[in-house]
């Protein structure tokens, strides 16, 4: 939890909203501060989520018959999610 250890060591803390991180208390966070959640976005969000029990993923293996498996790259999602947004496309498709 590197990514939100930074946060904590300068009396700030963090929350998941959607796909973005809210940081308190308003008031600390400075420039490089606003900077560095910017760079780590995707970190912090894997970390917010880590413990809620569900595996996220930035990357899942798509397989859907009749087509090499390809890679569906993004934010991180849990598999019924990602199962849900390929199924939308491709109603047969599966993940790895």
């Amino acid at each position: 939890m590197a990514a939100l250890d930074y946060l904590i060591d300068r009396g700030l803390s963090a929350k998941r909203v959607g796909m973005r991180v809210r940081i308190s208390p308003r008031v600390k966070v400075t420039e490089e501060v606003s900077r560095y959640v910017k760079q780590n976005r995707l970190t912090l969000l894997a970390e917010l989520t880590a413990d809620d029990g569900l595996e996220r993923r930035c990357a899942w293996t798509v397989l859907v018959p009749g087509y090499p498996p390809f890679t569906m790259a993004g934010e991180p999602i849990t598999r019924a999610e990602a199962l849900a947004d390929v199924r939308g496309r491709w109603p047969d498709a599966d993940l790895k």
